[in-house]
Order: structure tokens, then sequence, then C-alpha cells
């Protein structure tokens, strides 16, 4: 690895060569790119300066500088400057916010891009690498969004303040997060260049207590497997379910939706579940379990509770991890895709696995369209929809024209739970693989609560696999569309 002073001088090394040879993917013209990529964010004053060591550092920076020394990063000479780039004037300045690159640009993923060219290359075409300009207007935002979809803000309000010896608590940052000015917002919001990137997964500047399943040292912030649902309960607060102890459930998780028949009555603006409940949906959690009627009896069929919350899956080694990070070519992928060639194995061969997966979201995305269907057949069997709008089974935000529709509380709890149900499954976007399970349940259950209420099953024609596809896609956008506006 080379280090800030080292990058610099082999790209001064290589313009003075001239073109001796090598295509744009050759490894010199890829160091000489990324060598000029991280020069071009430091900030102005830093333009001129040079190296100086990381002793210059440790005065005013010993805990880094200490904690920093034991990583495998400083035993490759990778130290200070390679991230924040030469120091001298900063020394000379004794400190300074404007002549050193830190805080929200210094998490620029083009920082780890000097030496990590090919992961970031992966990262660049990532729905991580995403800036939701809804979520981060350039006045600042909502610091309930800014939690998950701003990078700086969730690595320096959330993330680092869980890293320090001894950790905050979830109360502590809830309470500093509160106090920010809108002009530190701002800070945050305008140095945000992603929805997440490396540092807010990797702490580059100590070694952490979360090894993956392999006992590897990855700087990982929190754990890549956990079955602890204690952070995320019905109608769990920002400050609880963004500070989960899992490195991908911390922000796709079901954000204190509440299933429960209260919260679902409180609740009929937009769903309850948020864009995202992977986490939950893994540990066979979040949906809403009901199994009374709104005459009290019980339905014909099921239990209070699923008999299987849980699949195989939940007990992979490394959780989302192994599915969405596989090593492809000694290189750990961080496009976060999982695919069947790659991501299944060993459990399966490519060839199974492709068949499960085709099957089985088959089944599900087909079962969804069919509650669906169901829901729109009571919206048009009652007398006060004189309209014959088949959407009045939806929530407020989803529905085109409120007009048509007098109040939600005409809406019985059994198309709540139903709705519910039909919303986190589409929303968690795996249509089964994540827990075929618990998924089944929620579907079954749904449909005895329409049976309950009389509700035809006739399903009306069937759609293509394009078709059904599209119409659940489309349900996904509505909800995001709606959750961007609040």
């Amino acid at each position: 690895m080379l280090t800030c002073a080292g990058a610099v001088l082999f790209a001064g090394v290589l313009v003075a060569a001239g073109c001796g040879g090598g295509g744009p993917n050759h490894p010199q013209v890829a160091a000489l790119t990324t060598a000029l990529q991280f020069k071009a964010i430091l900030p102005a004053a830093q333009k001129s300066a040079t190296p100086v060591g990381a002793a210059a550092c440790k005065p005013c920076h010993a805990a880094n500088c200490t904690t920093q020394a034991l990583t495998a990063h400083s035993k490759a000479s990778v130290d200070c400057e390679a991230c924040h780039g030469p120091g001298s004037v900063h020394v000379a300045a004794k400190g300074g916010l404007t002549n050193i690159l830190r805080g929200p640009a210094s998490l620029d993923v083009k920082v780890c891009g000097q030496c990590h060219a090919d992961i970031v290359g992966d990262f660049n075409v990532s729905v991580h690498a995403q800036i939701v300009t809804s979520e981060v207007p350039a006045t600042g935002g909502s610091t309930t969004c800014l939690r998950c979809h701003a990078d700086a803000f969730h690595t320096l309000e959330i993330e680092a303040p869980l890293a320090q010896n001894p950790p905050q608590t979830p109360a502590a940052i809830d309470t500093a997060i509160a106090a920010l000015t809108t002009t530190q917002i701002n800070a945050d919001a305008v140095g945000t260049m992603h929805t997440i990137s490396c540092a807010g997964c990797h702490d580059p500047h100590q070694n952490t207590a979360n090894l993956d399943s392999a006992g590897e040292q990855m700087y990982l912030r929190a754990k890549t497997s956990s079955t602890d649902l204690t952070s995320d309960p019905a109608g769990a607060t920002p400050a609880q379910y963004t500070t989960i102890n899992h490195i991908c459930g911390e922000c796709h998780n079901n954000r204190g939706g509440d299933p429960s028949d209260a919260g679902l009555t409180k609740s009929t603006s937009r769903p309850a579940t948020h864009e995202g409940p992977e986490y939950n949906m893994l540990n066979g959690n979040g949906g809403a379990e009901g199994i009374t009627t709104t005459n009290g009896t019980i339905y014909a069929t099921g239990t209070a509770a699923p008999g299987t919350r849980t699949s195989s899956h939940v007990n992979a080694p490394d959780q989302c991890v192994t599915c969405h990070m596989p090593t492809v070519n000694g290189t750990v992928r961080h496009t976060f895709t999982a695919s069947t060639d790659v991501s299944c194995t060993p459990c399966h061969t490519s060839a199974d696995a492709a068949s499960r997966e085709n099957a089985l979201q088959s089944s599900v995305q087909n079962s969804l369209v069919a509650l669906r269907n169901r829901m729109q057949n009571w919206a048009l069997a009652q007398s006060w929809n004189t309209a014959k709008d088949p959407s009045v089974w939806d929530y407020s935000s989803n529905l085109a024209s409120t007009s048509k529709f007098p109040t939600q509380t005409l809406v019985p709890i059994e198309i709540k739970r139903a709705r519910h149900n039909y919303y986190f499954i589409v929303l968690d976007r795996s249509y089964g693989v994540h827990n075929y399970a618990y998924t089944q349940y929620l579907i079954a259950q749904s449909n005895t609560g329409l049976d309950a209420l009389g509700v035809s099953r006739e399903v009306g024609p069937v759609l293509s696999r394009q078709q059904t596809a599209t119409l659940l896609s489309g349900d996904y956008a509505k909800v995001k569309a709606s959750h961007a506006q609040q």
C-alpha cells in the first residue's frame, strides 16, 4: 500500500515517464488516477503541504494515533497522512479546520480508493453509492432520515460515538443529535457523498471486537450476525433502531413499525414499515400476526404465532454478508448484490439456487398479487364506495384521490393487517428468499382474516411474471415516494 505522500510521488513519476505504455486499466494508470482524485479533494490550504510523518500528529491526536498503530494499515505504512493528506501546513498552524482533510470530506471513498480501487469500483455501482437528495437537501434535513441516508451524518454522529471507549449510549447519542444546530446539520449534509460509504461500516482508526465468522479483523463497526431484536421493538425510536448492533440491520430494519392492532389503527396514512425491513424479515418479526376478528372470534385456522419464525438463512455464518458480499476472485464483492452463481455456495449449486429462487419468488409474488386483488374485491363490495374505486383498501398517501374515500375508519382491522403484511413483504424485496417460512405465514394469516370478512377469493386474471413484477415494484415506489415527502 502507498502512503499519501508515496501515492502523489508515484503519480509524479508516471507523468515524468510519459506515455510508455499501459491502457486505462493498467495498474500504473489506475494508481495515477486514484492519486490525482485524492489530491483533488484536499482543501485549498493543503494543496501545497508536504508530509511530516505520523509522529507530528500524536501530540494532538494521541488516542487515534495509539489505536491506529495497532492496525494492519499502520503495519503496512498507511499512516495518518495517507488518509488525511500531507500535514505540514496543519502542523505549522498548530491545527485548523481548513488546512487538513477532515470531517465529512475525509469520508470520501476516494480516500480508500488510493489502495482499494477494485473495491471502490464495486461500491460505485451499488445502491449505497447513491446520493439521496430528498433526504439530504442542501439546507440540511430531518435528523431521523439523515441517520441512515447520509454518510457523513451516520458516521460522525452515530458510528464514531459508538466506537468510543467506552461507547456512548444510544440515549446520549440521541441527545447530542437533538442539540445539533442547523449549521452543524448542514455541515454533515453538504459533506455527504453517498448514502453510506467505507467508514460507515469500517472503523479507520482502530481494531474492533467485531470479527467476521472466520475470525478476521475487518474493522467492522458492528456484528455481522445477530438475532437480537430488542433494539427494534414495535414503536422503537430512532435512538434505538439506528444503533442496532448489526452491520446491515442498523439501517435495514423495520424502524419501529408497529404491527399491533393499535398501531395499525393509528398508522393509516402510510405503512408503519419503512422500506427496507430486511433485518426483521430475516429474524421473523415485524408482520401483523393477530388472529382475532373485529367481533372477537378466533379465525377458523391458524395460531397466534408462527410455528417457525426463521429459515436456514438466519443461520448463515455472517448472515447478510454471506450472500450479499461473496468473495469473487479473492476479493469481497462490494456491489452488495446477491447472485445465485456465487452467493449461494457452498450450500447450493448455482443451478439449484437459481431454480429455487425462481420458483420461490414466483410463488410469493403470485400470492401477493392474489392478496392485493382480494383487498380490491373488498373495496369494490363496500356500499359507501359509490365511485367503485378498487384502491380504497390502501393507505391514504397511496390513494390517487382521497375525495373518493370518506375515512380510514371504514377500513376493518382484517384489511389493515393484510395490507400491512402485503407491504412488509413487498418492502423487504426478497419475495421469500430472506425468510420463506415467515413470508408464507403472513400471507396465510392475511387470507384467513379476509375469509373472516367474507371477501371473495376471485382474484382476477393471471398476470405474466413481468406484469406481476411491475405491479409490485410500483407499490414499492409509491411507499418510497411517500416517505421521501415526510
